[in-house]
């Protein structure tokens, strides 16, 4: 679509709630995720939305839109977009943009809100919504004029999308998307373009570049800002290049290709520990990096850290070189500045071939895959990870879930690997796959999730089955949430629920599993059925997972 909207007769009148799908659409927007629609059941705003060219996709709950937004975003590089109605419709939706906000994902909500004229007298449904969404989001806005709807949509779709990525909220007060407006008053906005690449200045390049020269353990940590950036590219070529180690976040994994010698995943702890220089790129310092410091870095390293947001200059240890820049520009200007300068020490390299033989000496055992009953969770994971294509998407949700995929399920491809990030929210799986089944049709699409963790959106594969996006589910059985040694007490049990049964009577494809040798056939026929499929593995109750998730990611004890 060219910019500016189709042509208009100058005297046309035109609802708030049309200019809606027009705005959205003159901006690029191709798919929507909503439930009940903006203001409401009645609002034609989404059908303002489809006829405008936008795949509209219904959802079962509002949190759920807002999740699959999210993955959306993640996969496409551009804001996701979902809308809800007013009141606890849009409430609902608070949990998947704070998630968002963590992740510094960007997603557009779209809400109804209360009418001008009837703000403060305790309307149907009426609750001061901006007040809420404000700590959640980058920003919030609220349109009283139906003449401002096209400029406010692509403010929010420009803010969403800038620097440091994130949710914004947009509310249009009920009577406004019924409000007329003359199509010769409209302003339309020229589409967005890509955001600014921001470049190094020299003179951080050099201080980079010489403190790079003096490392005897150089190491590379690199975040999800490498993937808004776009940049799988030019990370590859800085670790192809530079021959600087790798790791990554949890939600860059696969950037640089697991199966990637450099890329580190068995002695990536002691290499943080070790590492005297570290080039920290993308990401912020959270408890999933141990904020940096001591003892998941060692006290005396020193670091260089490049973000696109100043605010993360520092946050957490004080850099010996701070960068703000993209991503991308920044790995090709220091790659090429490092190359010519002689690249790494001889000693660095000596460091480098060691922690290389330490990564392969300790991958797993794959052979030695138990018989057992209840399932082991590794031959779980183990048949997964052979179903899995190399460009699968894969999202992984739950808590022993996570912590068993985590080690033994490899990330190989750009994109490919979701979770619900430094949140640590439970219940993003399905909405997830939701997402990713539409931005990524080109890609299968596998979701591994825990039995607690299927409870909270497991009815969003009834959304998948009406819009015919196949995905493979599998749950990871275990009878409740974490295992049973776990101190969580009561509430822990759930029994080995039917959850497949579910799935089949909304006529997606079913599997229960109970037997080990009976995971590969079960996966094959879900793959096949071409639906939206679930294979409900039963595994063992009192199997946990060596420190569980918060020890694994987050703890000082597992970073030593």
């Amino acid at each position: 679509m060219e910019d500016g909207p189709s042509l208009i007769a100058p005297e046309t009148r035109l609802r708030g709630a049309d200019l809606v799908g027009r705005a959205l659409a003159d901006q690029g927007v191709t798919d929507l995720f909503f439930m009940m629609g903006i203001g409401g059941p009645r609002s034609p705003a989404v059908r303002s939305c489809a006829e405008a060219g936008i795949a509209t996709y219904y959802v079962r709950h509002e949190e759920g839109a807002a999740m699959a937004a999210h993955a959306y975003s993640r996969l496409t590089k551009r804001p996701g977009v979902c809308c809800t109605p007013l009141g606890p419709g849009t409430t609902n939706a608070l949990t998947g943009l704070t998630n968002a906000l963590l992740d510094a994902a960007p997603v557009v909500l779209i809400a109804g809100g209360p009418g001008r004229g009837d703000w403060g007298l305790e309307a149907y449904q009426e609750q001061d919504q901006l007040s809420m969404f404000r700590p959640a989001c980058k920003k919030v806005y609220r349109v009283e004029l139906a003449r401002k709807i096209p400029e406010i949509i692509a403010i929010a779709l420009h803010q969403a999308n800038s620097g440091r990525k994130g949710p914004v909220y947009v509310e249009i007060a009920g009577d406004v998307l019924w409000e007329e407006v003359d199509a010769a008053r409209l302003a339309w906005p020229p589409r967005n373009r890509p955001p600014a690449r921001a470049a190094a200045p020299d003179a951080e390049l050099d201080a980079a570049v010489a403190l790079l020269r003096t490392a005897e353990r150089p190491l590379l940590l690199a975040g999800s800002g490498v993937i808004w950036a776009d940049a799988a590219e030019q990370l590859n070529r800085f670790v192809a290049d530079t021959g600087i180690p790798l790791v990554t976040t949890p939600q860059s994994r696969g950037v640089v290709p697991e199966d990637n010698g450099l890329a580190l995943v068995a002695s990536r702890n002691r290499a943080q520990r070790d590492a005297d220089v570290v080039l920290v790129v993308g990401t912020r310092a959270n408890w999933l990096n141990g904020h940096l410091r001591p003892p998941r870095f060692g006290a005396d390293a020193r670091f260089i850290v490049a973000n696109i947001d100043p605010e993360e200059i520092g946050r957490g240890r004080t850099p010996d070189v701070g960068v703000v820049a993209d991503a991308g520009v920044f790995l090709d200007q220091l790659g090429a500045r490092l190359t010519r300068g002689g690249g790494v020490t001889a000693v660095a390299r000596a460091w480098i071939e060691n922690l290389i033989s330490l990564d392969i000496a300790k991958e797993p055992d794959r052979e030695t895959l138990s018989e057992a009953m209840p399932i082991a969770p590794l031959r779980l994971c183990e048949e997964v990870r052979r179903a899995l294509p190399r460009d699968a998407v894969f999202i992984v949700d739950g808590h022993e879930t996570l912590e068993f995929a985590r080690r033994w399920i490899p990330s190989l491809s750009e994109g490919n690997y979701l979770t619900s990030g430094p949140n640590g929210c439970m219940g993003v799986g399905v909405p997830f796959a939701l997402g990713a089944a539409v931005a990524r049709q080109d890609r299968p699409v596998f979701v591994l999730m825990g039995d607690g963790a299927f409870g909270w959106h497991g009815m969003e594969y009834d959304t998948l089955i009406r819009h015919n996006l196949p995905m493979v589910g599998i749950v990871f059985n275990n009878a409740g949430f974490t295992a049973r040694p776990a101190a969580m007490g009561t509430g822990r049990e759930l029994g080995f629920q039917r959850y497949d049964l579910m799935v089949s009577g909304f006529g997606g494809h079913g599997e229960f599993v109970e037997r080990p040798e009976d995971i590969a056939p079960a996966i094959r026929r879900a793959i096949e059925s071409g639906k939206p499929a679930l294979v409900n593995v039963c595994v063992d109750p009192d199997a946990q997972a060596s420190g569980g998730l918060l020890g694994a990611l987050g703890s000082d004890a597992a970073a030593r």
